[in-house]
């Protein structure tokens, strides 16, 4: 069963699949479901990059978990039938069977986290001259000359024996990071390129080798060091963080890049005394906010509206960029702030926790995977804050705002209203202004499409694929490459049907351009192919025959059956996708 996690935003939410690229593959046993609190039990799978790989880790599922070796040939078979092996040989007590034993128990769970990365197994015969209770470590067959401590814990025996199939400093990449994140296993990341900052660093992954791992962050990734309360530019740096999931805890190594300095930074976060960095924006300077706006708080910042260094009732949005309804919700709240103008002892802010440190203590109420933003209101003094229930609207948000804020109450007669009234009669003058605005706009954009038309009617029509030609009207940089696959590519442009010229669909007269990425099948072929042939700056038209467009059924009612289209298109830019583009 194949499930878009975009589709219904509840399934996504039950399977915790958050903004990441990478694709997940459940195996849900029969009479059995997928339990959020024991994903490892459910049986989860991150989309390795080969073929053979998936295949592999959905056949270790149809396989004993923790695998039972009585013989010397099924001792030698099992050392050989993975890249890294591990045996548990124990030796229970007089009249105790193994099962009894905590290390057993141990065993299997650590065979649960880790399978489809280590083969995990146990034996109770004298094999192989081994005796009393120890864990046996084979990597390609060959056994390895250090023993791991077998240790009750099951959880440590998977970081354990889960970090013996990785280097000792890994390259970062999604499935390495989900990796980690299921075997549990904390990880120092380190941003730097000079040689001997990462011969300390090998340095440390060798001391603390399974109690945690050692990723190298490549250029393109420093904008982690966000995560870590520092700049992109910041390095060489070293930060340790519990889990790679976005709102984990974050801990900054603030010394010296040595590895005495280092070392003793690792200690403390084992010990559980280094204190956490938090992911903050760079503050806004005071005088960027005026009464009337919304005032930007950032994780930095958030003492003086949230708690007891608050001055002020703050009525605050919490969002991320890619929820549902932004756009709407971020224009009520503009009016809002305006209608507080000459509020006293009242903020209007707002504070976005994609960039900011998400604090699920403050936000009581916001889910991970929520869909839209939140309102509270946050008394001054400090004090819980309260959550606004309901669809984000201006009428809804004012009595939320009122009763909860007895500064809002007493002034609406006499501050809140007038002010109001006051935005009625500008909006109404500005809306017969826009009016006669638009009529000249409406001129202007015919004028532009007639002289669009004269230069394409003088271009030569460049047949890009089957079904697909062109005509360029404004020549793009040359010097640049067309877009590749995979790349944020935005555009403006304005489709009609080819036969009558009736305009269906404008970026345009939107006001914003559209963006896609390249190559995922995100727009129709013609669009795929067309757009690949262009640079940046590039204006023309596409040429669509009705098979790379919409087929014979078409789009009714805009696009009838067998429609022939031309697109007026626009490329802007188009490079690599960032993570706000993805979520």
């Amino acid at each position: 069963v194949r499930v878009d996690s975009k589709e219904p935003p509840n399934v996504a939410r039950h399977y915790d699949i958050g903004c990441g690229l990478q694709q997940h593959v459940y195996l849900i046993r029969r009479g059995g479901g997928l339990d959020k609190l024991k994903k490892v039990d459910s049986e989860e799978i991150v989309v390795p990059s080969q073929e053979s790989e998936l295949i592999s880790a959905i056949r270790s599922r149809f396989e004993a978990k923790l695998v039972h070796i009585t013989t010397e040939k099924e001792l030698e078979e099992f050392k050989k039938s993975f890249k890294v092996v591990a045996l548990g040989v124990l030796k229970p007590s007089w009249g105790a069977s193994v099962q009894s034993m905590p290390e057993y128990e141990a065993l299997v769970k650590a065979a649960t986290i880790t399978r489809g990365l280590v083969a995990v197994g146990y034996s109770d015969a004298p094999l192989a001259g081994y005796s009393g209770n120890a864990l046996k470590l084979f990597k390609s067959g060959r056994e390895e000359d250090q023993d791991l401590s077998l240790v009750p814990d099951g959880a440590a025996l998977a970081r354990m024996i889960g970090a013996e199939a990785f280097p000792t400093m890994s390259v970062y990449d999604y499935g390495l990071r989900e990796t980690f994140d299921r075997i549990a296993m904390p990880i120092i990341q380190v941003f730097g390129q000079e040689r001997d900052f990462l011969k300390m660093a090998e340095q440390v992954a060798r001391k603390f080798r399974g109690r945690l791992g050692m990723v190298r962050m490549a250029p393109h990734h420093y904008y982690m060091l966000e995560d870590f309360g520092k700049e992109k530019g910041e390095v060489p740096a070293v930060g340790i963080t519990d889990s790679f999931h976005w709102n984990s805890m974050k801990y900054s190594h603030p010394g010296d890049m040595t590895f005495e300095s280092v070392q003793k930074t690792v200690e403390q976060y084992l010990a559980g005394t280094l204190a956490p960095t938090f992911k903050s924006e760079r503050p806004p300077h005071p005088d960027d906010y005026q009464r009337g706006k919304i005032k930007k708080v950032v994780k930095n910042t958030l003492h003086s509206v949230i708690g007891e260094g608050a001055s002020e009732d703050t009525l605050i949005m919490v969002f991320r960029p890619w929820m549902h309804s932004l756009r709407k919700s971020q224009d009520i709240f503009k009016k809002v702030a305006e209608a507080f103008t000459q509020v006293d002892n009242v903020t209007v802010a707002s504070l976005d926790v994609s960039s900011n440190f998400f604090d699920k203590e403050i936000w009581r109420g916001m889910r991970e995977m929520e869909e839209d933003p939140c309102v509270y209101l946050c008394p001054k003094g400090g004090g819980s804050c309260h959550k606004y229930y309901g669809d984000i609207s201006q009428k809804e948000i004012f009595q939320f705002a009122a009763k909860h804020s007895h500064h809002i109450k007493s002034q609406w007669e006499d501050k809140v209203k007038p002010q109001l009234k006051e935005m009625k009669r500008r909006d109404q003058v500005l809306k017969e202004e826009a009016g006669k605005d638009s009529a000249r706009r409406a001129v202007e954009y015919a004028e532009s499409v007639l002289e669009f038309n004269r230069k394409i009617e003088f271009a030569d029509e460049v047949e890009i694929a089957a079904g697909v030609s062109k005509r360029v009207a404004v020549r793009g940089d040359e010097d640049r490459e067309p877009p590749m696959d995979n790349e944020r590519v935005v555009v403006h442009y304005t489709g009609t049907l080819a036969k009558s010229g009736k305009k269906f669909d404008s970026s345009r007269d939107k006001g914003k351009p559209f963006k896609f990425t390249m190559g995922i099948g995100q727009v129709i072929p013609c669009w795929e192919k067309g757009v690949k042939s262009m640079t940046a700056g590039e204006r023309a038209r596409l040429t669509c025959h009705y098979e790379q467009a919409y087929g014979e059924a078409g789009m009714p009612p805009t696009i009838p059956e067998k429609s022939e289209l031309h697109f007026d298109i626009e490329l802007i830019s188009h490079g690599p996708i960032n993570m706000h583009d993805e979520m």
